[in-house]
């Protein structure tokens, strides 16, 4: 969420890119033109994101061999929640089958269940999914109707569902582990603070 909303604020100090936003440029001019590398970075870093989340369990034997068999099958499950749900939506909002956007919303899927991945459960693993897909494509679609131009939909994933992921690590906490509220209320404190001072620094710098 931290670099995502560096990416914002440098996105609208430079500005979009010429004719992005002009009504008569063709509409898939600035649409993925290498859609097999997309997919082949989707896959590097879905990848990659097993040993990160898995490797937060901090150790594969013992009881820790459970965990992690816990983290990896929440983290599958949301990715493919948010994979599905931004492809869905994409298909109805947009009258097409876009599968960069299919690749995002699987990313955005694994930032939403990262910092809860070790305490959701499946059933909370695919809300997670679903509601970071949601709010891809809401957010992608306000930054255009603001005239931001974010060419790699970077704060969509990171800062909207990475937000997002923040808050529904406090949910899980409360409602699956049984944590006291103050812990939402602390995951929702704790990504005000980062928004407020990123974009604070990221406007100085």
């Amino acid at each position: 969420m931290l670099g995502a909303v560096c990416g914002l604020v440098g996105a609208i100090f430079l500005g979009p890119r010429l004719g992005k936003f002009d009504e008569d440029t063709p509409a898939d001019e600035f649409r993925p033109h290498n859609v097999g590398m997309v997919c082949l970075g989707t896959l590097i870093l879905w990848f990659g994101w097993y040993g990160f989340n898995g490797g937060s369990a901090l150790g594969a034997t013992g009881a820790n061999s459970v965990a992690i068999q816990v983290v990896c099958m929440n983290t599958t499950l949301s990715a493919a929640a948010g994979g599905l749900t931004v492809f869905l939506l994409i298909m109805l909002l947009d009258k097409i089958e876009c599968v960069s956007s299919l690749a995002n919303g699987l990313l955005a899927g694994l930032v939403g269940i990262t910092a809860g991945c070790d305490a959701a459960n499946s059933w909370w693993a695919l809300l997670i999914g679903v509601v970071s897909g949601i709010l891809f494509v809401a957010s992608t679609k306000l930054l255009k109707a603001l005239k931001i131009d974010d060419p790699l939909d970077a704060f969509s994933v990171h800062g909207a569902c990475g937000f997002w992921g923040v808050v529904a690590s406090g949910l899980v906490r409360v409602f699956v582990g049984g944590a006291e509220s103050k812990v939402l209320t602390g995951c929702l404190i704790g990504a005000l603070v980062i928004i407020g001072w990123t974009t604070l620094c990221s406007i100085l710098i």
